[in-house]
């Protein structure tokens, strides 16, 4: 288990600075509360990652953080100049730099290296007094830079932000002409190509946008939403914690063995479609630069090349999958870092250079439609993908359970972020105490076993299912039925009955169509999702009575077609009760004496219904 630093955005801005972020291109990202990072769900995507394609594989194909993503879930701008520029080594530079931005230059002990520490730069925000333009312009870049070092680039200690940011704030009216957004990207992936070695042991980036971007796509593994018409759309799953305790603890197998059974419907393609996500809140300065989101291009941040492999992940953007290009070579540039002293202009460097002018070009890489887009090309890059790749798909098998020794880990650094946010403000403070307190004694409980199909040899995805779903089946807790159904008990009892040809499971499809895809159980059992247990009939008596509804009865009756009685029945109030009580014995009556009048009473009504449902049927 990988260590997550993720550090909490800064303290909210100034309302009097509101139009200066607006026209530096900050103001969403500014709107971005505390989104806790779940470090199990991160570590089972960095397994997927593959830096030599820049895509996540799973089951169902290959799919990518996209500048769409960097655009709607974090509001930043994605189509402009390429953030790249001049990286010098020196503390001279460095101290003169803020003496024409900020009007102060930092100590030698409030900097590290060549980072400014963000509590030089938090104590200069607060101190400064918003009387005029200068000071105003000062302010937003602090504010800037406390964004860059924290939720957009933050590194792995948490504590610092380059200096080489600050040329790009200079002319601040332009400071909104550069392309934020795909930096941001290169540097997410950059820290997914790093975390994914063998000898990594902590990942750091904009691990907010991959989690909401997770969360998007895969919405039956994501925590209850809390603000869904709110923008940026990272904040629909703010201070999600405290509605869904229960997601902080789930461990890193589970979302492994969830990505290894994923089927054809359960991922979200198009993720922005009007059905989920209202067009409305959506500012148009997002949308006019939405012509560069599908580009197959390079994405630069200074010395941080990474590639933007649109070509691989069509899907997303609503075309037609087929066999993509080979994988881009980098070369030198994917990897280089800024250690030790590096005086360079990155945007004329020999091993960037070009990179940068591919980016320069972005227009002529757009995505568009296959000429006479068919079915036959998405099935042709299934049957290549699966040719190639399918041996690395099922890492549940592969890696095995998590050992106490891991789980142990993954527990101290749930601790950890725990106590990372702690700080954040009096309410989450609060909270987390009362988790921490909990954390050893919570029992999660176990999905039951029986329901969940058995994963095969080899992956055979079903790609003829329909890769759209209505939002309210998508999320956990929603109902199965479709819309305008009122799931009654008698649509229960046709369900169950529908099902009795595969009550013994003897011919379960491995992959379900329509809905059931959502809901992976053998149809043979009708499940509450909200309860988590089974409804069934047991005719039987028990503890509760005889013939009622037992929520906790894990084997039930199979029901075939209920034929009416050819006798002719003499009474019809006595047609719809289970015993006659002319025909009953000696010792079935003593038995029945033994019940109290009144539950005997509530059981006889309950039958009574039963059966007529069953009759109307």
């Amino acid at each position: 288990m990988l260590t997550c630093n993720h550090p909490i955005p800064p303290d909210r801005y100034n309302d009097r600075v509101e139009d200066h972020l607006r026209m530096t291109g900050f103001y969403h990202v500014s709107q971005i509360g505390i989104v806790q990072c779940q470090k199990a769900l991160v570590n089972a995507l960095i397994e997927r990652w593959h830096p030599d394609t820049h895509t996540f594989h799973l089951p169902i194909g290959e799919c990518a953080v996209t500048m769409e993503d960097v655009a709607l879930i974090l509001g930043l701008p994605t189509d402009g100049l390429p953030v790249t520029g001049m990286t010098i080594s020196s503390f001279d530079a460095l101290e003169a730099e803020c003496l024409l931005q900020f009007g102060v230059a930092p100590r030698k002990d409030e900097c590290r290296s060549s980072c400014i520490k963000l509590t030089w730069l938090r104590n200069l925000k607060e101190n400064l007094e918003l009387t005029d333009e200068i000071n105003i312009q000062r302010y937003v870049r602090c504010h800037i830079m406390l964004l860059i070092g924290t939720i957009l680039f933050g590194d792995k200690s948490g504590a610092g932000v380059h200096w080489k940011f600050l040329p790009l704030l200079r002319d601040f009216v332009n400071i909104g002409k550069y392309s934020w957004g795909s930096a941001c990207l290169a540097h997410l992936y950059r820290a997914l190509c790093r975390a994914s070695r063998y000898n990594c042991k902590e990942i750091d980036g904009p691990l907010t946008l991959l989690l909401v971007w997770a969360w998007f796509r895969l919405p039956y593994l994501s925590p209850v939403p809390r603000e869904p018409r709110s923008f940026p759309l990272a904040n629909r799953w703010r201070n999600w914690e405290r509605g869904d305790r229960r997601f902080r603890y789930l461990k890193l197998d589970h979302f492994r063995k969830a990505f290894d059974e994923l089927q054809e419907g359960q991922f979200v393609w198009v993720a922005y479609a009007v059905d989920c996500v209202d067009p409305n809140i959506i500012p148009a300065e997002i949308y006019m630069q939405s012509v560069v989101w599908s580009a197959t291009v390079s994405l630069v941040s200074f010395e941080c090349i990474e590639w933007h492999a649109t070509d691989r992940v069509r899907r997303q953007f609503g075309f037609i999958q087929g066999i993509p290009d080979p994988e881009q070579n980098l070369d030198k540039a994917h990897g280089e870092v800024l250690t030790g002293p590096k005086n360079l202009n990155w945007a004329t460097a020999p091993t960037h250079s070009k990179w940068v002018m591919h980016w320069t070009n972005r227009y002529h890489y757009v995505l568009s439609e296959l000429p006479m887009p068919s079915r036959h090309h998405l099935d042709s890059y299934i049957n290549w993908y699966r040719t190639k790749y399918g041996n690395r798909l099922a890492l549940s098998n592969l890696v095995g359970e998590d050992n106490d020794e891991g789980n142990q880990d993954m527990d101290a650094g749930n601790d950890d972020m725990d106590g990372g946010n702690q700080d954040t403000d009096e309410g989450s403070q609060d909270m987390d105490e009362d988790n921490d307190d909990q954390a050893p004694h919570i029992s999660l409980p176990n999905p039951i076993q029986e329901e969940q199909p058995q994963p095969s040899a080899q992956y055979l995805p079903q790609t003829q299912f329909t890769p759209s779903f209505p939002m309210q089946q998508q999320y956990w807790g929603m109902s199965h039925f479709e819309a305008g159904e009122g799931g009654s008990f008698s649509q229960l009892l046709g369900f169950m009955a529908a099902d009795t040809a595969q009550s013994q499971h003897s011919h379960q499809p491995e992959f379900m169509p329509g809905r059931y895809s959502l809901d992976a159980r053998y149809p043979g059992h009708t499940s509450s999702v909200a309860s988590g247990g089974f409804v069934s009939v047991d005719s039987s008596r028990s503890e509760g009575g005889r013939g009622v509804l037992n929520s906790q009865n894990p084997s039930r009756l199979n029901m075939g077609l209920i034929e009416e009685d050819p006798n002719t029945l003499e009474g019809k109030t006595d047609a719809y009760l289970v015993d006659d009580p002319d025909d009953e014995g000696d010792d079935e009556e003593d038995d029945i004496e033994e019940f109290d009048e009144d539950e005997e009473s509530r059981n006889d009504g309950i039958i009574l219904n039963i059966l007529l449902y069953v009759f109307h049927i």
